[in-house]
């Protein structure tokens, strides 16, 4: 009898223990960090490096870890799209990604997609940052805009796989379903049930556009410039502080009658 009664009360402490569990690893203070972003701002043509850090904030390690960066939208003041429905000469493409520890040498391969980048690391201890980097690169067709990069992160912790995903990977409705009318006490106020993740890391981007062209800058400076030249001269000249800049003015007007007298002649004629 004891020993079925020691049964059963076990049993009732399973869900107690795996609820905590969960809890914990999805706790958006513990998640990993995905933070430090380098985001290139790129001219149609040009190349780059995205780069990011990421931190193993859990009280153990993480092993069989593998992310995934993906560009999945594109946006800019008039439009917004998908990266599938520009056409595949007109998009930017990742060529190769590296990741390395701190202080420790790159590990390097080329991108078997050219919308994603994919990084498999063993082992992510306690406290330890790794590095991840991609190459961007564009042509001269590039659509300018704002692109979107989503992230996805699978790793076994507790024994257990765990999945964490960015925003990007739900509609704006199973986003709102995940994060409103909540009837009980989510990790950061989100659903995860519903979205099928373990937690939920950053989305981030990068842009393609072509500088905005300089000379308009240089000749309103220069403008502006020259009036206040003139605005001092014309004030120094109604002061009549000094006798010469007068003489000068005068001078300077004469000149201008006499140009502008010739010029109205010939025209004339």
């Amino acid at each position: 009898m004891r020993k079925a009664l020691g049964i059963v009360l076990m049993i009732m402490m399973l869900p107690a223990v795996q609820s905590e569990i969960d809890e914990y690893t999805s706790h958006p203070g513990n998640i990993p960090n995905f933070h430090n972003f380098a985001t290139p701002q790129l001219e149609p043509g040009e190349n780059g490096f995205f780069s990011l850090d990421i931190q193993n904030r859990y009280i153990e390690n993480l092993t069989g870890v593998q992310i995934v960066a993906e560009i999945y939208h594109r946006a800019d003041i008039d439009e917004s799209e998908s990266l599938g429905s520009i056409n595949s000469d007109k998009r930017p493409i990742i060529s190769e990604n590296c990741w390395k520890y701190k202080n420790e040498e790159e590990k390097c391969s080329d991108s078997p997609n050219s919308e994603s980048a994919s990084f498999s690391i063993e082992n992510i201890e306690v406290n330890q940052t790794v590095r991840l980097k991609f190459d961007i690169n564009t042509n001269e067709d590039t659509k300018e805009g704002t692109y979107f990069v989503r992230f996805s992160m699978n790793f076994q912790f507790n024994a257990t796989e765990r999945v964490l995903q960015s925003r990007g990977y739900w509609s704006m409705e199973e986003w709102t379903n995940a994060t409103t009318n909540l009837s009980e006490n989510y990790p950061g106020n989100i659903n995860l049930d519903s979205l099928k993740v373990d937690g939920i890391i950053p989305d981030s981007s990068f842009g393609v556009k072509k500088p905005i062209p300089k000379w308009p800058l240089y000749i309103l400076i220069s403008l502006t410039v020259i009036f206040a030249g003139l605005s001092v001269i014309f004030y120094l000249e109604e002061e009549e502080t000094y006798p010469e800049l007068n003489k000068w003015l005068q001078k300077m007007r004469g000149k201008f009658n006499q140009f502008w007298l010739r010029f109205k002649y010939r025209k004339g004629s």
